[in-house]
This record gives C-alpha cells, structure tokens and sequence, in this order.
C-alpha cells in the first residue's frame, strides 16, 4: 500500500500535500522559492487561508469528509483537518519514530515519557516497539484523538496512561511520588498555554522541564528525543542543552527535520536531537 501523505511541492510560502487522495494547500512561510511542479497547484481539495492573528479558515473545493484514516510510515492516523490548518499529523517527524523502533531490543519492562504529545504518533511509534507509554498533553481535544489514534493501531489494550495537564505541573508531581523513565520525547511548542491557562515560552521555561525530565531517569536515560520548530533553536543549540544535563556516554543524531518532496527535494521543518545511551 502507497502512503497516504506525500508532500507533493512547496514554494511561495506554501506547501502542496497529497493526504488521503486529497490534494491540499497549507502556509509555509519559509518556502520563499518558487514551486518545482506550477501544474501540480492546480484543482486542490482545499486551501488553508491563514489571518494575521495566526488561526485561519478552510475553503473546500470538492467535498472532504470531517475526518478519515491514512496509513503512514506502517501506521494508522485519524486525519481532520482543524481550524488552525493542522490536519493531525506532523510527517516530518517520521525519522525520529524510526529511531524509536530501532531500539525494540531495549524497550522490554520500560517506560517512555511523550510531552506535548498531540495527537499520539509517537505515542503509537514507542507502543508498537514495546515500550509502556505516558502521554501528556493539555489539550482534552487533542488526548482523545490521540486514544482514536491508539486503537486504530490495535493498541486500545497496550500500558499507555493518557494525562490532560499542563507539562510542567505534571513532571513536578511525578517527580514527587518518585516515578522514573526510561526514555522522553518531546516536541515542544514557542508558546502555549496549558489546560488552565499556564503560560509556556520555550526560551524560559525549556531548560528547567528538562532538568526535572532529567531528574525522572537520574540524569541517565536511555534517549531522548527532542525536536522543536522556533528560531534560534538549532539543532546544535538543543543537543548542548541536553549535553549539559545527562550524565551518562552516548550517542547524539541531530540534524534537520525534513520531508522529501515529489521532486527529491528536501522540504526543511525543524530542528531535532536524538540521544541514545551506550
């Protein structure tokens, strides 16, 4: 079977994607290039126009369902397409989900820790290597999609706790009753703001989230996958961060999160850090 997501071009700060066999236009502010494919742009399912305040509106061009599945990367995802143009799945992360599953061997009798877990694809990336998950995320909305996501992978019965709740308080808490992981994805957002209003600026509050994450595993886990898509925060400066905290020898892969285009173009979209403990 074909994937359901193919990122078919970018250019004039937008991008062209293929989803479910439905062709749709989202803003790309980056892609300051021309397109590759101009004919490709013609006749889309959709396109999201995006307002000054940074949410937006659809216009349907054929009739799309509210929501339908796709199979990515050997996975099954819920796919709708919301009002701020995200459409559920974030593909660029599909390298890191990779990395997650090449540790199978080590995943027996261990738990993985996913921060601002969205709508679950990590989530269901470690699930299926075999590791018990907890995944946290604010949003009640986004949780519940997040267990559609699980039991359409046939994981309704796989050890995954799902927590609505602010992050931060979330890790204190953990760290009081004394709960330890093994592993820790996150993907934080610039801002946001939790499921009470708690305020989250990445430039202040990133370093002191993963001195606690880091107090959950001794300050020795065996990954960590941290990604993110705010300026300033390349990918060099993520891995001295984390480099600054763990205690233990390992092995670091960071880069770029990209998406390959129809033409082999690489699609640039975001900055990603992959620590393994050796």
């Amino acid at each position: 079977m074909k994937p359901s997501y193919q990122l078919l071009d970018s250019g004039n700060g937008k991008k062209l994607e293929l989803v479910g066999g439905y062709k749709l236009i989202r803003s790309s502010p980056l892609s300051l290039y021309k397109p590759t494919f101009p004919k490709e742009w013609e006749s889309p399912s959709a396109t999201y126009h995006k307002n000054e305040s940074g949410s937006g509106h659809w216009e349907f061009h054929t009739n799309i369902p509210e929501s339908f599945l796709i199979e990515f990367e050997k996975m099954q995802f819920k796919t709708k397409l919301t009002p701020f143009g995200h459409i559920g799945l974030f593909p660029e992360q599909a390298t890191n989900w990779r990395k997650i599953q090449s540790l199978r061997k080590e995943a027996k009798n261990k738990s993985v820790l996913n921060l601002f877990a969205y709508s679950g694809a990590s989530t269901i990336a470690c699930a299926k290597t075999g590791y018990s998950v907890c995944h946290v995320d604010a949003s009640k909305g986004m949780v519940d999609w997040a267990r559609e996501n699980a039991k359409a992978n046939g994981l309704s019965e796989h050890p995954i706790r799902w927590i609505v709740e602010d992050v931060q308080k979330f890790i204190k808490r953990e760290i009081k009753r004394g709960k330890t992981y093994q592993g820790f994805l996150l993907d934080p957002p610039t801002f946001g703001r939790g499921s009470k209003g708690e305020v989250w600026k990445i430039e202040d509050d990133l370093l002191p989230l993963l001195e606690d994450l880091m107090i959950l595993c001794d300050f020795k886990p065996d990954f960590v996958v941290l990604s993110c898509h705010s300026q300033g925060f390349g990918p060099e400066a993520l891995r001295r961060i984390l480099s600054s905290l763990i205690q233990r020898k390992g092995k670091w892969d960071l880069g770029e999160l990209t998406i390959q285009e129809k033409s082999g173009n690489l699609f640039p979209a975001g900055s990603s850090v992959f620590f393994e403990g050796t």
